[in-house]
């Protein structure tokens, strides 16, 4: 009797359980985005909202909520309060790491859970239109010779533009610490057209509306292979000879503490996500490249990534 008593508790513990996972999500999702309404990280969230419910991969709601303060440290400070509470979501980029590096915060992605990598945005460098140099090569065989000989613009100093001037300097035998790289907080396509510096580092997005306006050129972007679309014939680093590439990509955390099956459960609808019209049409809106990791995946590579990132900042100065 007390045999088939404990056999149908736990039958009914089993039971409670696959209910349970089967009713994720119970509410609505919090999807915090690291950034301000109308920036990349934003865009990309309400991207993956829009394209989630379009492709009738999840009923609840998904509220965003935009914490841009301290280059995404409060959305960190945020989240990190949120241990185990599986309806909530967090959107970021390498700062997930690369914060903890330069000292303005002690939380990384191991205070976190890693969910998966959605996107990347390739950079590029560009130049005016009439710019006298045809090619990155010009630009890194001037600067071989003569560091100080060419200005590059950045959006902020260490960022993926400045390591998208700084490692193929390296690679190229440049002394890089002797670049001249300035940071501009504000639009960058205004301190290159309006001459200022001769060369930007940045996303696609940004450059794009002056490229197709025939006021500036692509030279180099930092996709690991030859792209089509807008990137169509633009030289890639390891076209070049230059062993390097930079995914400047958008991925998915969850609080410490969320449970196996909910993360189970974004592996799948994701995945399932990346294969349908809903999302493609979003890549291809926003120009965005594919970069699915699914959350094992996408561990392992912050690792790594995060690992060469700390040894170049360490180099630069810029580590704490």
């Amino acid at each position: 009797m007390m045999k088939n008593a404990l056999c149908l508790l736990a039958a009914s513990g089993l039971l409670l359980c696959a209910c349970a996972n089967a009713a994720y999500p119970a509410r609505r999702i919090e999807l915090v985005a690291a950034g301000n309404a109308g920036g990349g990280l934003d865009t990309a969230a309400r991207a993956l909202d829009n394209a989630l419910h379009e492709a009738r991969l999840i009923e609840q709601p998904i509220i965003i909520n935009n914490m841009g303060g301290a280059a995404g440290d409060a959305a960190k400070a945020y989240v990190h309060q949120k241990k185990g509470d599986a309806h909530v979501l967090y959107l970021e980029s390498n700062r997930i790491f690369q914060n903890k590096i330069v000292g303005t915060t002690q939380l990384d992605f191991d205070n976190f859970v890693p969910v998966a990598r959605l996107i990347t945005e390739y950079l590029v460098w560009v130049v005016r239109a009439d710019a006298p140099q045809r090619s990155a090569r010009d630009i890194l065989d001037q600067i071989k010779g003569d560091p100080a000989a060419v200005t590059f613009g950045v959006g902020s100093m260490p960022s993926n533009d400045y390591f998208n001037v700084v490692r193929p300097a390296l690679q190229h035998g440049v002394d890089y610490k002797k670049l001249r790289i300035a940071a501009f907080r504000g639009n960058l396509n205004i301190q290159l057209l309006g001459g200022h510096v001769p060369v930007i580092s940045t996303t696609l997005s940004e450059a794009m509306e002056h490229v197709k306006a025939g006021k500036a050129r692509l030279i180099a972007t930092s996709a690991p292979s030859p792209q089509g679309g807008a990137l169509q014939g633009v030289p890639h680093w390891r076209g070049m000879g230059i062993d390097m590439h930079i995914l400047h990509w958008r991925g998915l955390f969850a609080p410490a503490g969320t449970p196996r099956e909910v993360i189970a459960f974004w592996d799948d609808r994701l995945g399932k996500l990346m294969k349908t019209d809903a999302w493609k049409k979003a890549l291809a809106q926003y120009g965005w490249a594919d970069a699915f990791a699914d959350s094992a995946q996408f561990k392992r590579e912050l690792v790594a990534e995060r690992d060469l990132t700390a040894q170049l900042l360490r180099e630069l100065g810029f580590a704490k």
